[in-house]
């Protein structure tokens, strides 16, 4: 037999008050970490090249 899953009608989670400049600040900080994390995965390594010399 199968489950449903009751969805919630939500539009809020949480408070329903604005965020503070210090929780904003926070929220942007924590953004800006992130998305310089993912960054810096994502940049290609750099391959050294062999240095071979001929005599």
């Amino acid at each position: 037999m199968r489950t449903k899953n009751k969805e919630l009608d939500v539009d809020f989670i949480g408070s329903q008050e604005p965020l503070t400049s210090s929780e904003e600040r926070a929220l942007s900080e924590f953004f800006k970490k992130k998305k310089e994390k993912e960054q810096k995965s994502l940049r290609p390594r750099k391959i050294s090249e062999k240095v071979t010399t001929e005599m």
